[in-house]
């Protein structure tokens, strides 16, 4: 009986405890608020026209190479550069065999033995040239001692040896430092760097090009600067001379002089206008010599002899050069007494009014 009353009793708890969810019954207000009607499908239209197409995707982005590490493709220089370098060394050494200056290898000799053979012979040649620099010192202390005891004057050939010498003696110490440590790259510096070697270290076929080179810096010289000709030509004071001084008022002038005359143009102003002085006055004494001479000059020592002057004579016969020179020696034997800063105005005057 008691266990009954209890089971009720917990019966009654229960149902207290629980919240009884149950559907609510639907009454008139809902039934109003019913939602519309959902609209009838449609159907989809198609689109006759091409849609546009959807890009690829980008590539993933390369890794960008270090500094330190460039691409071989921009680390060397283009390959037809080298390939043409080598081959004017290769043409260089085989004119050098054909006249006899050096030997050529055996005939049955592997790639190995002959390169091996050719620098061999490129070591003697140069050994050759340096010691003829040194053994010349003997022959032009003759020439001065002859002339300070009051023996026969100077002649052209002595002077232009001296100078040569000089200019030599200025080349072999760096030379000599390049022979010893890097000797198979000299015949790239007769290419690239020709102003570095001495004159008696240079092939014939190499004086032939560098000859060349020069002749065509100097004509485009010619073309890129003609104005600036023109203005230092109206820059004369007096009348058919120009000083030195005249070439610091006109922009770009020494340059344009320096190229024009084959010199160097590294650095600036002041140094350039130092190696136009320099080489006026070696025309200057030359001009002297050519007029006290009288000799008859060979066609390569005229053509020499008008570049020096910035005259241009690569289309030129040996009769038309030999009256260049005559004419430009007319011009100048009133300012030949002596090397002075009127010598080396006229001729300065004669240069640039040839190509303004």
């Amino acid at each position: 009986m008691l266990r009954a009353v209890a089971r009720q009793s917990a019966h009654r708890v229960v149902f207290a405890a629980v919240r009884p969810y149950s559907i609510p019954t639907p009454t008139e207000s809902a039934d109003k608020k019913q939602p519309p009607p959902l609209p009838p499908n449609k159907k989809q239209k198609i689109d006759l026209r091409p849609a546009p197409i959807k890009p690829k995707p980008p590539p993933p982005p390369t890794p960008k190479i270090p500094r330190s590490f460039p691409q071989a493709s921009h680390g060397l220089p283009p390959a037809p550069k080298l390939d043409a370098a080598k081959q004017e060394v290769l043409h260089d050494l085989q004119d050098a065999e054909k006249h006899g200056i050096l030997t050529p290898a055996p005939p049955d000799a592997n790639w190995f033995k002959k390169t091996l053979h050719q620098l061999i012979q490129l070591m003697k040649f140069y050994y050759r040239g340096v010691k003829l620099i040194f053994s010349r010192r003997k022959e032009i202390a003759i020439i001065k001692a002859r002339i300070k005891a009051g023996g026969p004057p100077l002649t052209r050939v002595e002077f232009r040896l001296i100078e040569t010498q000089k200019d030599d003696i200025n080349k072999v110490v760096p030379f000599l430092i390049i022979a010893l440590v890097l000797e198979e790259i000299i015949p790239l510096i007769a290419i690239y760097a020709p102003f570095l070697l001495p004159s008696t270290c240079i092939l014939p076929s190499q004086r032939e090009r560098i000859e060349a080179k020069r002749a065509e810096k100097a004509a485009a010289f010619m073309t890129q600067y003609y104005t600036t000709f023109g203005e230092l030509v109206r820059a004369e004071q007096p009348k058919g001379f120009l000083s030195l001084s005249a070439l610091s008022t006109v922009p770009s002038a020494p340059t344009a002089v320096c190229g024009l005359l084959g010199l160097s143009t590294i650095g600036f102003d002041a140094l350039r206008i130092r190696r136009i002085r320099r080489h006026l006055e070696f025309i200057t004494r030359d001009d002297q010599l050519l007029l006290q001479d009288n000799k008859t000059l060979s066609h390569r020592e005229v053509v020499e002899a008008l570049e020096e002057r910035g005259i241009a004579s690569q289309n030129m016969s040996p009769a038309d050069a030999q009256s260049r020179l005559s004419r430009w020696l007319d011009a100048v034997k009133d300012s030949s007494s002596q090397v002075d800063d009127d010598a080396l105005a006229r001729r300065l005057y004669l240069i640039v009014y040839s190509h303004s």
